[in-house]
């Protein structure tokens, strides 16, 4: 158990780090919606998705560079009380007897970066990469999925915390089709973005200045899909695109407001 923690911390990780502010709304939508199944088959305790997807985004950091790379597809359940997605899991510990309104805790990794990874960044100490932990809610309803996320930085990198909200629905097209828009916001508070978008004094060049980085609330929008294959294989992509708050942007070594994010790929249902 302990070697296969290891495993999805790592993965989590990794994807934490490629795509950076990014990678937290593609996991909030799968925690709130779950993973793609049939309406015909009621799913076996232990279910979900096991694949790959290939991914494009834009770096916010450093050079404006677009990022293109593949990442694992790991979207774990157990019944309705546990879970394990791409970027962390959790456990459902409150809610009401039909499940539409639910609560939970859980941890989430967090990728930071090394100096090495842009030639814009050259000179600067690494931001190293830390866990969350945090509380989240989700409100079904026949009309849109609200989900309520609260986090904080539990690997004292930062001590940090972060809070998000996000409105979601799934349009089952056909029996295999299914699209999710969502639209969100993430507020990160003076610490998180201090740490991981601030100059410090140490590190600051003639045209990179010193900042000291304040509170910020990204706002993102964005549309999941999945497609349900023969032989239990399933389809799945999306974009979403966000904007960044002024504590962010107003940073020397962010280039880009805006972050859009693709991927596609596939994966075995079970």
């Amino acid at each position: 158990m302990k070697k296969l923690l290891s495993i999805l911390l790592f993965s989590s990780a990794l994807f934490s780090t490629a795509f950076a502010e990014t990678s937290e709304e593609v996991t909030e939508v799968y925690t709130d919606t779950g993973a793609p199944t049939t309406e015909q088959n009621k799913p076996s305790n232990v279910h979900g998705i096991l694949g790959a997807a290939l991914f494009g985004t834009h770096k916010i950091i450093g050079g404006d560079n677009t990022v293109i790379g593949l990442f694992p597809l790991v979207l774990m359940r157990y019944k309705d009380v546990a879970y394990w997605n791409i970027g962390g899991g959790g456990a459902w510990l409150l809610g009401t007897e039909d499940r539409s309104l639910k609560f939970g805790a859980g941890i989430r990794a967090r990728g930071g970066w090394q100096p090495g990874d842009d030639a814009e960044l050259i000179g600067m100490e690494r931001r190293k990469g830390s866990l969350d932990g945090y509380l989240n809610g989700v409100w079904r309803t026949p009309l849109a999925t609200l989900g309520a996320h609260y986090y904080h930085d539990i690997g004292h990198v930062s001590g940090s915390d972060a809070a998000s909200l996000r409105l979601s629905h799934n349009f089952r097209i056909d029996d295999g089709l299914r699209l999710t828009p969502s639209i969100g916001a993430t507020w990160q508070d003076s610490k998180r973005v201090d740490y991981y978008y601030g100059v410090r004094p140490l590190e600051a060049l003639p045209l990179r200045p010193a900042y000291m980085g304040h509170n910020a609330i990204n706002v993102n929008a964005g549309l999941a899909g999945s497609y349900l294959l023969p032989h239990s294989w399933s389809l799945l992509g999306g974009v979403i695109t966000t904007r960044f708050g002024s504590g962010i942007v107003d940073s020397p070594i962010v280039t880009r407001r805006y972050s859009t994010l693709v991927y596609f790929g596939a994966g075995w249902r079970f």
